[in-house]
């Protein structure tokens, strides 16, 4: 079977995306990683090259009534889906579906992995002196010592 262009394809849009990590430590198979996370890997299944990734049970449901897309193995009950690279419609849903992932992982709030890593940083390194600002003290009252 000709190598496929699915790896090149995921990895360039993993790359535009923030604190990313590639990995083949699962298998020999890339997997891409937000704070410690999975969001997507791919990589060859049978003979056709798959894509898979988090989309949540209920996307999931509705994504797997299309010819290509199947509920992914061992992580299936928590959304993960598995799409043959032949299903794709274009880069563009590739593309939707691996940063819909990634947010689904790395959390928009402060509660995601990527958050909880920022801050971790954030306090690991030493903070600046500032000056003491001057407050003005009320009209005809002197500050309390």
């Amino acid at each position: 079977m000709a190598k496929s262009n699915l790896l090149s394809r995921v990895r360039r849009i993993c790359a535009a995306l923030p604190d990313t990590e590639e990995s083949s430590r699962l298998g020999g198979e890339p997997h891409f990683y937000v704070g410690g996370k999975i969001y997507t890997g791919c990589g060859l299944e049978g003979d056709s090259w798959q894509v898979g990734m988090k989309v949540g049970r209920e996307l999931q449901s509705l994504l797997i009534t299309r010819p290509g897309f199947h509920v992914a193995k061992y992580v299936g009950r928590y959304g993960w889906i598995s799409v043959d690279e032949s299903a794709l419609a274009d880069d563009a849903e590739l593309e939707r579906l691996i940063r819909m992932s990634y947010g689904l992982i790395a959390g928009e709030g402060a509660c995601g992995p990527v958050a909880k890593k920022r801050a971790k940083k954030a306090k690991a390194q030493p903070k600046k002196a500032s000056p003491k600002a001057k407050t003005a003290s009320p009209k005809g009252k002197q500050p309390r010592r």
